[in-house]
């Protein structure tokens, strides 16, 4: 087993989203392996995410400006400590399939994409808040 990320499954969802399920366990020590699932969703996001905001053009701006091109990831993992070498799968397809029994239906709603750009939105302009606002302190801080 390796240490490198590996998708094992992915699912596509009736709002156009897809699901992937990746093995990102790490190689056994003393004959157990931490297994770790990382259940990612890619959302590309779009004006109409926006679209309760004030200026929807300028939000989807701004989120490209701090999380770069491209989609913007949910992520979850999943991880099981002191797994036997030969249960690895077995784990991973238990995990797999717990997330899709109690989880999928959230993923599955037709507003999960909008609802998830536009908390991720928020989440990244209140940290750039206080990055800049750190940044502020401490180059008045150097220039005394």
């Amino acid at each position: 087993m390796e240490s490198q990320e590996r998708t094992i499954d992915h699912l596509h969802l009736e709002n156009a989203l897809s699901v992937y399920f990746i093995d990102r366990s790490s190689l056994p020590v003393a004959g157990r392996c931490r297994v770790r699932l990382l259940i990612r969703v890619p959302v590309e996001p779009i004006e109409d995410h926006f679209r309760n905001f004030a200026d929807p053009s300028l939000a989807l701006g701004r989120l490209a400006s701090l999380t770069g091109p491209g989609p913007v990831d949910f992520q979850i993992i999943k991880i099981r400590n002191f797994i036997s070498l030969k249960d690895v799968e077995m784990t991973l397809n238990e995990m797999k399939n717990d997330f899709i029994r109690s989880g999928l239906k959230y993923l599955e709603t037709p507003d999960f994409a909008a609802k998830f750009i536009a908390k991720k939105y928020e989440e990244l302009c209140a940290k750039d808040v206080v990055r800049r606002a750190h940044e502020k302190a401490v180059g008045e801080m150097e220039g005394k």
